[in-house]
């Protein structure tokens, strides 16, 4: 079973685009995802994992669940700190993951210092 120790959100706040928050995970405290996509779609709300251009102009998935349990497990945790962040605005940017200082959005959806 997938161990998510950490999920951090930064809603968007657009109306004009379908990407309605960033989101990173951190995975047994030691591995963190970013680029993690919440994005509104036509049957409600999905997670997009981090994605690549290819030289071809295709697109890849950086990385992703390889089943349907931790993909579904995956999605539910994002869509549920989405919620609350909505909710609760910085509520899931309080904390500190293990090792020091945290990198957050300056507003263009990439980490700085």
């Amino acid at each position: 079973m997938l161990n998510i120790t950490e999920i951090r959100v930064h809603v968007v706040g657009r109306e004009d685009t379908n990407l309605r928050a960033y989101a990173s995970v951190t995975l047994d405290g030691a591995f963190v995802i970013h680029g993690i996509k919440i994005i509104e779609g036509e049957r409600g709300l999905f997670v997009g994992m981090p994605r690549r251009k290819r030289e071809d102009g295709s697109s890849q998935d950086v990385c992703h669940p390889i089943n349907n349990t931790t993909r579904y497990q995956m999605e539910e945790r994002i869509l549920a700190a989405y919620h609350q962040e909505l909710a609760h605005p910085g509520s899931t940017r309080k904390s500190q993951p293990m090792g020091g200082s945290v990198p957050d959005f300056d507003g263009s959806g990439f980490y700085v210092e």
